[in-house]
């Protein structure tokens, strides 16, 4: 190799060395993730634990650098500067919980859990149980349901729970699967899980509470995810939103309403799993290729840190960190504190060798059950979550009209890489990129570039060395790490 052409190599490997060998201060106000890290690093950040009567508000700072302000858990680029966020709570309103009653449905009564907000509210929320739930997991059974259900009545939401009718009966009265779901048939007649929140509905507006043109949104877990979605298109709501399901697969092609899905990566629930994410997906790129309304996330597993824990109330700080040690004790976090054993794995490790799993054994069930949780969701099993909940109210709210910017909600879709990267010149883009930057380390923008369908970016006339490339398509804003090379 002539010296012309090794002494640019030789210039960005000692500007990619020296890059790397910098360290530049995180420091998270009222949460986690503080630190020295190297400019282009992704770090996890966290909002502290919030007392009962509280909700995540969202970030302040210097947030431009995080993929989310609106998230309590979220990650940042590292960027080549000393750079500090800071996590803000929100109290509930006063008297915010869930009234339990029966209210008459089509053909019987119904068990229903609501909060309506004084005055009108700004909507209804309604929310769905997985299959063999009840209308208790999203009030009183799991955590991550209910802090979700706190999160929108800090928005001023009312929301309603209620079950399938399935479960009212205790029998399988459509599938004749052995399980309890939702009726998920196009007959908007005669199915009577449509029927009954039609009939709930109605006698909300004429208790007052609500108006004939008040908005409403469906949301849901697993099989109620997918009822979500056909409840919303069928009664023409604002949105309808799937957790660990994708769409009824028959709507996709008629639908007009705007449909969020929100998967998890190692789902391996036998009616999702890998093949149900991927027909979330397609249905998120067959709706959007017809143009309309949707988006789609894919929750990806994130590191276990030791106040995790103390998210649940009567888990304190010494607990949490005793049940951290324990997991990493037990060979169960690896290097990186990612749980490295799946959820199940560890459960059974702990009911088959209790003398290694002392603090485990100890807890109560409701803290049991609360980390065994935590675990799903960090591993990003078949759980409901809510690293997405500022997103997922963000679209009930604005739907596919938020502005593009900075504050813009982040997804973690299905995306093909950009390539090559590293490179030299052209970087070819994914489909339906309509926008793209290119940022420094130091944040300053260097490239840009616009239009229907962007398809490639030429990098070659900037400098060797690490940049940001923040890309913009029908799923979102997307940000990844781009290296020019000689």
């Amino acid at each position: 190799m002539s010296l012309q052409r090794f002494f640019p190599c030789l210039l960005f490997l000692f500007g990619a060395c020296t890059l790397s060998g910098q360290q530049y201060t995180l420091t998270v106000e009222n949460g986690y993730g503080s630190g020295q890290y190297a400019p282009g690093d992704t770090v996890h950040i966290w909002a502290e634990e919030w007392l009962p009567g509280q909700t995540f508000k969202n970030w302040t700072g210097q947030t431009v650098w995080l993929k989310s302000a609106e998230e309590w858990h979220t990650t940042l680029l590292m960027p080549a500067r000393n750079i500090t966020v800071r996590a803000n709570k929100q109290d509930l309103p006063q008297g915010a919980n869930f009234t339990q009653e029966s209210i008459r449905g089509r053909d019987t009564l119904k068990r229903v859990y609501h909060y309506f907000p004084a005055g009108q509210p700004k909507g209804v929320v309604w929310l769905f149980h997985g299959t063999n739930g009840s209308a208790a997991t999203w009030v009183n059974v799991e955590f991550e349901q209910r802090q979700f259900a706190n999160y929108l009545m800090a928005a001023q939401y009312a929301v309603v729970v209620t079950e399938s009718e399935e479960v009212t009966y205790g029998r399988d009265l459509f599938g004749n699967d052995g399980v309890f779901r939702y009726d998920y048939s196009p007959d908007t007649l005669l199915n009577v899980d449509i029927a009954n929140i039609r009939a709930l509905r109605d006698t909300f507006i004429r208790r007052g509470w609500i108006t004939p043109s008040t908005l409403h949104a469906a949301e849901g877990f697993s099989a109620g995810g997918a009822f979500s979605t056909l409840l919303a298109t069928v009664l023409g709501w604002k949105a309808g939103i799937t957790h660990c399901a994708p769409p009824v697969y028959y709507l996709v092609s008629i639908t007009q309403t705007p449909l969020l899905a929100s998967m998890n990566l190692l789902d391996a629930h036998p009616d999702v799993g890998q093949e149900g994410n991927v027909d979330a997906y397609q249905a998120f790129d067959t709706l959007t290729r017809r143009g309309n309304c949707a988006q789609f996330y894919l929750l990806r597993p994130s590191p276990v840190y030791p106040e995790r824990f103390k998210r649940l109330s009567t888990i304190n700080g010494v607990l949490s960190q005793a049940i951290f040690n324990e997991l990493k004790n037990n060979h169960c976090l690896n290097a990186a504190h990612y749980v490295s054993k799946a959820p199940a794995v560890i459960e059974a490790l702990v009911a088959s060798q209790p003398s290694n799993w002392p603090v485990m054994v100890s807890l109560t069930t409701v803290q049991r059950n609360f980390v065994l949780d935590q675990i799903d969701v960090m591993w990003t099993s078949h759980h409901f979550h809510t690293d997405f909940m500022g997103a997922d109210l963000a679209f009930i709210e604005r739907v596919c009209g938020a502005a593009v910017g900075t504050n813009e909600r982040i997804k973690d879709v299905i995306l093909p890489p950009v390539f090559p990267n590293p490179s030299s010149g052209l970087v070819f883009l994914p489909e339906f990129t309509h926008r793209c930057r290119v940022f420094d380390v130091y944040g300053r923008l260097l490239l840009e570039k616009s239009g229907d369908r962007v398809s490639e970016l030429d990098i070659s006339s900037i400098p060797v060395g690490l940049y940001f490339l923040e890309m913009y398509t029908k799923a979102g804003r997307h940000t990844q790490q781009l290296i020019k090379q000689p």
